[in-house]
């Protein structure tokens, strides 16, 4: 699986490198396919992300879309494009179903059930690019927050008795992404923020606690969250103790 993971990651290292290397490895360690079947999956991603360059919808490719609802919006576009369904159809419809097997991916389809397995993706990832706005940000992937909401199976990681609504978008409990370790600290750390072990599925009520709430409450939630946490986070090279996962936590909340 190793030497998949890393011929594939170094072939578009610097574009939507987070996503790409978690799918590599949720192919391989999660689903198991063979490195032939890997090959097919990318190669038709490739192509995919060539035409939606071409039509200037991505800068470079597929995996840049951080948006659930904008990656499905371009799949309409192409599932609408004469040239390719006229290609997909040449080609068995493998960059269909190359498409098909990404989305249900990146929209966390059936990882509720596999929430342990995905532990085992908590390693150092580099750095994505900052966007420059009018002030510094860090990019944050929609993709993997609600890949998050799936893996805790839309309950508050805090409480998971904690009730919410059902949002009309999604149909699912409403439920927002915290994380841990926030991003406006990422040039303080030479690894990515941005990753499945700093990201918290949250019900608003714990969401706007951690951020605003008692500095002795807000503690007792951060303590909590170091504990399920601080052994993934190491792994994804991010290592601090408890106080000093507390300070940088609470840093902006």
């Amino acid at each position: 699986m190793a030497d998949v993971f890393i011929e594939l990651d170094r072939k578009n290292a610097n574009h939507g490198s987070i996503l790409k290397e978690y799918y590599a490895r949720y192919l391989t360690d999660i689903r198991k396919n063979s490195q032939s079947t890997v090959k097919h999956y990318f190669d038709a991603l490739n192509n995919i992300s060539r035409r939606l360059k071409e039509k200037s919808l991505v800068r470079e490719n597929i995996y840049e879309v951080a948006d659930i609802d904008t990656l499905f919006q371009l799949r309409d576009i192409l599932y609408s494009d004469l040239d390719f369904i006229q290609a997909n159809e040449r080609g068995r419809r493998m960059y269909s179903a190359g498409l098909n097997n990404y989305c249900r991916f990146a929209s966390g389809d059936g990882f509720s059930e596999i929430a342990e397995k995905i532990k085992t993706f908590d390693v150092p990832v580099p750095k994505d690019q900052n966007l420059t706005i009018t002030k510094t940000i860090w990019k944050r992937s929609g993709v993997l927050r609600t890949q998050a909401f799936e893996l805790a199976n839309y309950k508050c990681e805090l409480n998971r008795e904690h009730e919410t609504f059902i949002a009309e978008s999604t149909n699912k409990p409403y439920m927002e992404g915290h994380h841990a370790l926030p991003m406006s600290l990422q040039d303080q750390f030479s690894v990515s923020l941005d990753v499945y072990s700093n990201i918290v599925c949250l019900c608003p009520l714990c969401h706007r606690k951690i951020h605003y709430g008692m500095e002795n409450e807000k503690k007792i939630m951060l303590d909590s969250i170091y504990a399920k946490r601080s052994s993934r986070l190491a792994k994804s090279g991010i290592r601090m103790s408890q106080d000093e996962f507390v300070r940088f936590a609470n840093h902006t909340c």
